[in-house]
């Protein structure tokens, strides 16, 4: 039967009213949604890398989902955090119009207060409660108190998938129709996606939710049926995705176990403790928040509208099968948020987790226990649309509008907390520049950062453009051996970490980015060390990175039969040979003989140029030497460093060079250095006569 035009029109600015809500109370975060991240570059830009990535997978190869370019060379690492596909197709469009990963989140971040809203108002209206009752009681479960304690998790703060698959639960098995049975797997399929703690969670309600009608006699016949339809469709539509996250559960479980659940088990005070970034709740109850145990997993302040309308819901007439349902749902979130064990006085006794986790052992694979307690709001927050619904009676709005406002003052976070984050295109250069870089191969960066934190994310966002998979990453799980590989490297740029790096370059490898503004000292001392192992080609310096290609085994270098000259640049370099031979008819290969001099350390570039009978420049390539050598601050007074480039230009450009031009610029004056030689100097820059080996042609 379809609903009446007013309904529809009711429902619809009902929608509207939430929406508007969501952005009010997530303000500024409207104004910046292209910009900024709410929260932190923690989580936050871990998840949207994650949508970032899911959508690229889906668009260019669905088949490879699952294999992200994280901890190389490990595969199928995706399922090392949530899956986030029920809360995708909300960030999606926006990400594949604009290339903006950040609009895609915000606007998923936005829709998620929406969605809890919408979700708890179907519920309460398909529970018989009026229109104004199931309004409200979406309006405070949206602003729950907990909701801002994770406002860096969004994959749960989309909670509010479970009250709409508890509402499509109720409306199918009453009056069972082909629609409502679609809408009820897409609910099932968007909550059981996003993440595997709402797929649990949301199971638990739903079951107990169908006990209960059943035990009441209120589903339908003919409805039985169709529900092995609808079981058999949401096995069909998760199994392909859980089946990844099946592969590395024993991985998981090693590290998740029973002793690891007590660190993130809550304690009774942890319910009169709410977040820090409430402007009125967070001052309240800081007496309640704990240091050294109180971190956002447990602060689990409930809301006085949601509690005040539970209880009155405790004696609500109609949805009695709602009602038993909350109350156990209750139950179970509390006492198993509360852990393995219950300390009373100098006694600990094991608590029902305990007997839970042993049962199933599954169960500790929810590393923040206090997590559980989801279900205690989902039963709350149910509870109370009864008992809006009862206070309401009689057309009470006054009363209405008292339980609004306790709910907008226990949920006002505004301003929330914002983090910048630049747009692909302002990243560091580096990244385009790898991006242009051909061949498959892994890409390291460091140092490593020990804890983890925004600075691994940000290099995941930077792998959004280079597009090579990395091997130090962030995660929700980390693969034993990147620890130890993490561990390692700490070590930076000293001998064992360096090994460490030439082991990675057997497995694929082959540029290392060295963040110099995270690295104290590291042009001083560490760029020498490194740019002297003979595994490692210093490449550039691309703020603030200092870019390496690394080689599993050195090359050979046979020093070719060099022409001897001598020419002495300033004090800072003697040129003892040069060699020059042709790779193609487009390319020379130009290798010259360096020796330092006694004032070698310095910031200076070289120049080598090819150039025709009147010296008219046909090629040229600048920069520090660049085989088997490092920059000029590292020379050591009568070493030798033999420098190769090659030199690009037109097959008719390079045919009319006749002389090799080579000089030495100081940075960042551009100044060139004085030459002294026998040679030919116009402009302070060596002339020599361009003797090419071979011919154009030669390979």
């Amino acid at each position: 039967m379809r609903k009446p035009n007013h309904a529809l029109a009711r429902d619809f600015g009902i929608a509207i009213a939430y929406l508007l809500w969501a952005i009010w109370i997530t303000i500024p975060l409207v104004f910046r949604m292209a910009d900024e991240l709410p929260k932190d570059r923690g989580d936050p830009l871990l998840n949207t890398w994650i949508l970032a990535w899911e959508t690229r997978a889906l668009t260019e190869r669905p088949g490879a989902l699952f294999d992200a370019p994280i901890f190389y060379p490990h595969r199928g690492t995706l399922a090392y955090s949530e899956p986030l596909l029920g809360i995708l197709p909300f960030a999606f469009p926006f990400i594949l119009a604009t290339g903006i990963p950040a609009l895609g989140y915000n606007i998923a971040f936005l829709l998620s207060f929406w969605i809890a809203g919408m979700g708890m108002y179907r519920l309460g209206k398909a529970a018989g409660c009026q229109s104004r009752a199931a309004f409200i009681a979406g309006l405070l479960f949206a602003a729950l108190p907990y909701r801002f304690a994770h406002l860096p998790h969004m994959q749960l703060l989309y909670i509010g998938w479970i009250p709409f698959a508890m509402a499509a639960w109720i409306r199918y098995t009453r009056h069972p129709t082909g629609r409502r049975a679609g809408e009820l797997i897409l609910a099932i399929l968007l909550m059981a996606l996003s993440t595997w703690h709402l797929a649990v969670f949301g199971a638990i309600a739903l079951g107990l939710l169908g006990l209960r009608m059943a035990w009441e006699g209120r589903i339908a016949s003919r409805a039985w049926l169709g529900l092995g339809g609808v079981a058999l469709a949401c096995s069909l539509g998760i199994a392909p995705f859980a089946l990844a996250y099946l592969r590395i559960a024993p991985e998981l479980a090693q590290t998740r176990n029973l002793r690891l659940t007590h660190e993130f088990s809550a304690w009774l005070v942890d319910g009169l403790a709410a977040s820090p970034e409430l402007k009125i709740l967070g001052p309240l109850t800081a007496p309640f928040r704990i240091p050294g145990h109180t971190t956002h997993e447990v602060r689990l302040y409930i809301g006085l509208g949601i509690l005040s309308a539970a209880i009155l819901g405790l004696r609500a007439s109609r949805a009695s099968f709602l009602r038993w349902t909350s109350l156990i749902l209750i139950g179970i979130g509390a006492v198993m948020a509360l852990g393995p064990s219950w300390n009373l006085g100098n006694i600990q006794i094991p608590g029902p987790y305990a007997l839970a986790a042993a049962l199933i052992p599954g169960v500790t694979l929810i590393r923040a226990t206090a997590r559980w307690f989801i279900l205690t709001l989902i039963g709350l927050s149910s509870l109370a649309s009864l008992g809006l619904n009862r206070a309401l009676e009689g057309r009470r709005w006054r009363l209405g509008l008292l339980w609004m406002g306790i709910g907008i003052l226990e949920g006002w976070a505004v301003p929330i907390p914002i983090a910048p984050l630049p747009r692909p295109a302002d990243l560091p250069e580096v990244y385009r520049w790898l991006a242009h870089q051909p061949g498959e191969f892994a890409v390291l960066e460091l140092p490593v950062f020990l804890p983890l934190d925004a600075d691994e994310t940000m290099r995941m966002y930077g792998a959004l453009v280079h597009r090579k998979p990395l091997v130090i990453a962030y995660s929700g799980h980390i693969p034993s051996d990147i620890r130890e590989v993490r561990e390692r490297l700490r070590a930076f740029p000293q001998p064992e970490a360096l090994a460490e790096i030439v082991r990675l370059s057997q497995q694929g490898v082959r540029y290392v980015l060295v963040d110099r503004s995270q690295l104290k000292n590291f042009y001083d001392k560490g760029l020498c060390e490194v740019s002297r192992d003979l595994h490692f080609d210093y490449i550039a310096y691309m703020d603030p990175y200092d870019v390496f290609e690394v080689h599993p085994i050195p090359e050979a270098l046979h020093l070719p039969p060099m022409h001897r000259v001598e020419a002495r640049f300033g004090e800072v370099a003697i040129l003892r040979g040069y060699y020059v031979r042709w790779l193609s008819p487009d390319r020379l290969e130009v290798w010259l003989l360096w020796e330092a001099d006694s004032r070698s350390h310095g910031s200076y570039s070289i120049t080598v140029q090819a150039l025709d009978p009147n010296g008219e420049k046909r090629a040229q390539r600048d920069g520090s030497p660049r085989n088997n050598g490092y920059p000029f601050h590292c020379w050591r007074p009568g070493e030798q460093i033999l420098d190769r480039r090659i030199l690009e230009g037109s097959a008719k450009e390079l045919a009319q060079a006749t002389q090799l031009g080579i000089a030495i610029y100081e940075w960042p004056s551009m100044a060139r250095l004085e030459v002294q030689s026998a040679g030919r100097i116009v402009d302070r820059m060596l002339q020599l006569p361009l003797l090419i080996s071979g011919s154009p042609s030669a390979p």
